[in-house]
């Protein structure tokens, strides 16, 4: 799996050139995983991203037009910048006079489980817990659920809630099931006409916070939720969406904090991040800010102790300062941060990874360059509300869309932001593009030892990073003897390579450290070897090969840039052919 079919040349040279041997992003490059080039800082101002935003408005106009009851908040924010990208919004002609009769950045929606990422972020700012704690550990009551009454007790039909972490409930691993509240018994309809058979009222939970039902309290929790069997065994293959999973780890968090859940949340997050307008479990004092749908009896219901997991009230500006936050490593040093954002597991669907409690969507086809960009979401539907937050990493980009009205359905959230990224992401690529050509591009040399570099990034070159076009060490030309190196110092024949530098994020001072990849074979070439295995995307083994040209304890595959105040690079080192070169003005 890690070699070519037919040896290129004899030695090392099959073992480093592993892996790159595959269409994974265009002409077969196959970049590391995450930003090719860094973020650009100042997106609004390019022309690409201009045209994108002009086209997004049109686009926006003429859909919203159709909607006689929904209204809409989108809003698109680069961390670095002041102002929104985007920032647009939609009043429908029918609506309920007792809210908002105007939508804007202000408005108020019920932004539903959305609310699932702050019992997790909350949990994170406890530098004593682990996401591999038990949760029993924290709320021991978990230890008396033992199943339905009458139920023998075992896997089937108990949790086994010492196999339990707080990782797993945020993740949807827990194997635990959804809720309590959508427990058709409990709706005062007669389900018998459906076949289903005659209950008492032991089995009924006589609260859910809607359809007139009081809302249910962490008495009646602790009443009824050990009656609901396991899905899975927790950790097992296949995720299980659960609402309770969210309020379980609240009371967590009430346990660890000795505060309110509400309390704790408004002191750690809201308050921090300037998040004046997000409440829980009630909407803001004002309705004149909500948006209340037409007929709606939603607005101001409370879910009770599910209020943890999808009772929350928002609007674009505080949603754009939390994932702006997020992003900014505001509340959470960056570490923590970069492993709260990473994939826990997969699903059944190959475009979709699960955090927690992140819903990751992955993509190759919304940038020009083609590569894998994922997207780290959190949507959240409850009755006529639809509502969307997503990070872009890559990017630097967060974007929120929130919708609500009886036209208003996660299909609509969800061919809306298709259209959005779609239309926006190549032209940020593109601001990213340029202002890499500004900051890095260009001629490095040193001609005490003839050393020269030369980096392009130029608009019509749509492979990811930073394209070596050519590379001198020491009067070596390294592109044109690439296979003799790789092959350990002997003879090689010619072997079609293409370098490309990457970012590692790594930074010292003035010195900031990318990596480069080198992408063996012709597009031709990469395509026959893909399509000679069973499994998408076979050979792109980036994450294997680097580091491996290494000489003197130095990879030859570093390149550290020396940079100017502004970012700008002022002169490059290769550190294995012991060489710092000057770039040319």
């Amino acid at each position: 799996m890690m070699f070519f079919q037919e040896t290129v040349v004899k030695g090392l040279l099959p073992v480093l050139l592993a892996g790159h041997v595959v269409l994974a992003a265009i002409d077969g490059h196959c970049p590391p995983l995450g930003a090719v080039l860094p973020a650009p800082t100042s997106p609004s101002t390019n022309q690409a991203v201009q045209s994108a935003v002009a086209t997004i408005n049109t686009v926006f106009q003429a859909t919203t037009s159709a909607l006689n009851t929904t209204a809409i908040s989108l809003s698109v924010k680069s961390i670095h910048e002041n102002t929104p990208l985007l920032d647009l919004h939609y009043t429908p002609p029918s609506l309920n006079t007792s809210g908002t009769t105007s939508v804007d950045a202000q408005t108020i929606y019920r932004v539903g489980s959305i609310s699932k990422i702050f019992p997790v972020l909350a949990l994170l700012t406890q530098k004593s817990v682990r996401l591999d704690d038990p949760i029993t550990k924290y709320v021991p009551e978990l230890l008396q659920l033992k199943g339905e009454t009458g139920d023998e007790v075992n896997d089937i039909t108990t949790v086994q809630w010492d196999h339990v972490t707080l990782g797993a409930l945020a993740s949807h691993m827990s194997g635990i099931s959804s809720d309590l509240v959508n427990d058709l018994a409990s709706y005062p309809i007669d389900w018998t006409q459906f076949g289903l058979p005659v209950l008492g009222d032991e089995s009924k939970t006589g609260c859910a916070g809607i359809f007139g039902l009081p809302s249910c309290n962490r008495t009646e929790f602790f009443r009824d939720f050990g009656k609901r069997h396991p899905v899975f065994a927790p950790f097992s293959p296949n995720a299980v969406y659960s609402n309770v999973a969210s309020s379980i780890l609240g009371f967590a968090v009430e346990a660890i904090t000795n505060m309110t859940y509400d309390a704790f949340i408004h002191q750690s997050i809201l308050a921090p991040l300037g998040m004046t307008n997000t409440t829980i479990s009630n909407p803001p004092s004002n309705n004149a800010w909500g948006f209340i749908p037409t007929g709606n009896t939603w607005w101001g219901d409370s879910l009770g102790y599910e209020d943890m997991a999808g009772g929350f009230y928002s609007n674009t500006v505080d949603l754009l300062a939390l994932g702006s936050g997020i992003l900014q490593h505001q509340l959470l040093d960056a570490v923590t941060t970069r492993k709260w954002m990473k994939p826990v597991t997969s699903t059944s669907s190959t475009g979709l990874l699960l955090g927690g409690p992140w819903e990751i969507l992955r993509s190759d086809n919304v940038t020009k360059d083609q590569r894998l960009v994922e997207f780290y979401t959190k949507s959240g539907n409850v009755d006529a509300w639809n509502n969307i937050l997503v990070l872009v990493p890559d990017y630097d980009l967060v974007l929120t869309l929130l919708t609500a009205g009886g036209e208003s359905s996660s299909n609509l959230v969800e061919a809306a932001l298709t259209q959005v990224v779609r239309a926006l992401l190549p032209a940020v690529e593109d601001a990213g593009k340029a202002e890499a050509a500004a900051s890095f591009a260009g001629t490095y040399n040193d001609a005490a030892t003839n050393s020269s570099v030369t980096l392009a990034a130029d608009a019509d070159d749509h492979a990811p990073g930073l394209a070596v076009t050519s590379w001198v060490a020491n009067g070596l030309d390294i592109l044109a003897n690439y296979g003799s190196l790789a092959s350990g110092g002997s003879s090689a024949s010619d072997v079609a390579v293409s370098v490309r530098l990457y970012p590692t994020g790594l930074k010292a001072g003035s010195s900031a450290a990318w990596r480069a990849v080198f992408d063996v074979g012709t597009p031709a070439q990469l395509a026959e070897k893909d399509a000679s295995t069973f499994w998408a995307k076979s050979s792109c083994h980036t994450w294997a090969n680097m580091d491996r040209f290494v000489y003197g304890f130095r990879s030859m595959d570093e390149f550290i840039f020396d940079v100017n105040d502004d970012g700008t690079a002022r002169g490059l080192g290769l550190r294995a052919f012991q060489v710092n070169l000057e770039r040319e003005s």
